[in-house]
């Protein structure tokens, strides 16, 4: 047996996910190399180049394996997860469901603790930060789709099934989250931190796999850290660079609200992301062709969605 090619020619499964993480830390690697020398010190030009750079190079590395080691007969696109097929709609469905449940946070807050708006400001500069920023959060959640639900969570579902591959990039995601600033504040917050940012991952592995489509979860990420952060002018994991023409506090318990990273370092945040699982497991509807008994793994096969994207 060839180790490292299958009968068909092709490299192995193992070796294409291997190779997939090496892209990613070259893509993370020149992508920071890039804004750092083109943006200067504008914080939020760096940012948006990072981002952008990020989503590109990940874009360009995975069609290039896809290309070259699965060569796919549905199309490179589609073999990745961005299929043409309805995506407005399911883009829009997960976006409306990441702004409904940061909504709801944020209405819990402002009735039961503080939710208090600190400053608004509108000026020319301010809005080209803000673009820039807006910009910034959409090519970042779809640099972050690419990593944890693309090419390397789709090809680590060949090697160990849908649950261990949701259980390895999902704790994966995590762990990179714990490096933010603020995570470490409180005990509590760090482990309410890690553990929602685990949960918010089985969300949107799981709607990757009820759609096999990546729309769907790039939309409810893009939303959730839209809303939080640009919307609402709150920390979006530790980070404050978003709230550009608001910027908002909140006032309440660190293990409720989050303390300094914000509201996904609190027990609300586990609340909302929990509903937003129900949200999926019930309502999104998968994708034509795929086996009622093969879905989320088997382990939530057993419930009937209901239609909804």
């Amino acid at each position: 047996m060839n180790v490292f090619l299958l009968e068909d020619g092709r490299l192995r499964v193992g070796w294409r996910f291997a190779l997939s993480v090496v892209v990613v830390v070259v893509a993370y690697y020149a992508a920071g190399t890039m804004a750092a020398t083109f943006a200067g010190r504008h914080s939020h030009l760096e940012e948006f180049v990072y981002t952008l750079m990020l989503m590109i190079l990940l874009l360009g590395g995975f069609a290039g394996m896809t290309r070259i080691f699965d060569q796919p007969e549905s199309g490179v696109a589609a073999y990745l997860g961005l299929p043409r097929a309805r995506w407005v709609r399911q883009v829009l469905a997960g976006a409306l469901l990441g702004f409904v449940l940061v909504f709801l946070a944020i209405v819990f807050i402002a009735i039961f603790f503080k939710y208090h708006i600190v400053r608004i400001v509108l000026t020319p500069r301010t809005g080209d930060s803000a673009v820039l920023a807006a910009g910034a959060i959409l090519a970042g959640a779809m640099a972050e789709e690419l990593c944890f639900r693309g090419y390397p969570f789709q090809r680590l579902v060949e090697i160990a099934g849908k649950a261990g591959a949701i259980f390895v990039l999902s704790l994966l995601f995590g762990l990179v989250h714990l490096m933010n600033p603020h995570v470490s504040d409180s005990r509590a917050v760090e482990v309410f931190a890690f553990v929602n940012t685990i949960l918010i991952g089985i969300v949107l592995a799981l709607a990757y796999l009820r759609t096999r489509a990546l729309w769907f979860p790039w939309g409810l990420h893009f939303s959730w850290n839209m809303t939080l952060g640009w919307i609402f002018g709150l920390p979006v994991s530790g980070m404050s660079d978003f709230a550009v023409l608001v910027r908002a506090r909140v006032a309440g318990p660190d293990w409720l609200l989050g303390g300094g990273y914000g509201v996904e370092g609190g027990f609300l945040a586990t609340v909302v992301i929990l509903l937003g699982l129900g949200y999926v497991l019930v309502l999104v509807r998968p994708a034509p062709g795929i086996p009622k008994a093969q879905l989320d793994g088997g382990a939530m096969a057993g419930i009937q969605p209901a239609g909804i994207v």
